[in-house]
């Protein structure tokens, strides 16, 4: 799947959801739709919600990524987010205290390497 800057790929046994540049309430659905093709994902057994190249984010992106989140827990299946992250999206996680919640890793690979071994513990 892949609309602009919304995209879902597989790495080995890692879901990738890709957003970049400005998410926003727009893009709501696309959005969805892509983080349930990663929880549903044949052959994965977590996902990565890669945001190393998003701008801009709203509350209405956030609250996706935590419903999300959520659904990949209720399913037992690992969730993390990776970066590095750009400075809006760095406040927009600090202020709403979300930073606290969510499994973050500074890179791509650093995800992908966290979640082979939530795969393989």
């Amino acid at each position: 799947m892949s609309l602009n800057s919304i995209e879902l790929a597989r790495q080995d046994r890692v879901a990738v959801v890709t957003l970049r540049h400005d998410i926003d309430l727009e893009n709501g659905s696309a959005v969805t739709a892509a983080f349930r093709g990663a929880l549903t994902e044949t052959g994965t057994g977590a996902t990565l919600l890669d945001l190393a190249e998003l701008t801009f984010a709203d509350s209405a992106l956030l609250n996706l990524i935590l419903q999300a989140r959520a659904e990949h827990e209720e399913a037992q299946r690992p969730f993390v987010l990776c970066g590095p992250l750009h400075s809006a999206i760095q406040r927009l996680f600090e202020i709403t205290g979300v930073i606290d919640i969510l499994v973050l890793a500074d890179t791509h690979e650093d995800g992908v390497r966290q979640l082979d071994e939530l795969l393989d513990g």
